[in-house]
């Protein structure tokens, strides 16, 4: 009886630590627009008061639910007053505050016009939930990003921007498609 109760035993363990799947995280990402109002200029108070726009998306790692830490990459493609083309590419690190509020903040290297380096930090809060089912998740609050020009005579930027995420911009064209189907 002991024999056949501990070959039981020992195929039921084995069943099921070769069934048995590894927990870990799936990257999470996010993409979407900000736009909002900057100031540039090379003092403290900007000489020119701007609209400012840029598309953004990060891709966040080590998440398993909203109250994890996660840290990436982000790439941001923007301009101020449709006068330029600046882009940021850096490190994304969340914070999680509250379980759906967390605090985002990004900093690296910033490019403006493709020949005056700098750098930029930004600070994001607003919601940004954890996509338990998918990869991708719905982003929207308010930034504040600062850039910084390393030539002599660049403007520096301050930008103010609500972030809106990608998948609200996409609604109107997937409800046009949907229409025409």
């Amino acid at each position: 009886m002991l024999g056949r109760r501990a070959l039981r035993l020992v195929l039921g363990a084995l069943a099921g630590v070769s069934t048995a799947t590894e927990a870990s995280a799936k990257p999470q990402w996010n993409a979407g627009l900000e736009t909002g109002v900057c100031g540039t200029g090379s003092s403290p108070t900007f000489e020119e008061l701007g609209w400012c726009n840029a598309l953004r998306a990060d891709v966040l790692f080590f998440r398993t639910r909203g109250d994890d830490f996660g840290i990436g990459p982000v790439l941001r493609l923007g301009s101020v007053s449709f006068d330029d083309l600046r882009v940021d590419a850096g490190v994304s690190v969340l914070l999680p505050l509250f379980d759906a509020f967390p605090l985002q903040l990004e900093a690296g290297p910033h490019l403006l016009d493709f020949d005056q380096p700098g750098a930029f930090a930004s600070a994001f809060f607003g919601l940004r939930n954890f996509n338990h089912y998918g990869n991708y998740e719905m982003s929207a609050g308010l930034a504040l990003t600062v850039e910084r020009a390393f030539t002599a005579g660049t403007p520096s930027a301050i930008w103010l921007t609500a972030r809106i995420d990608g998948s609200w911009l996409a609604l109107p064209f997937v409800f046009l498609y949907n229409a025409a189907r």
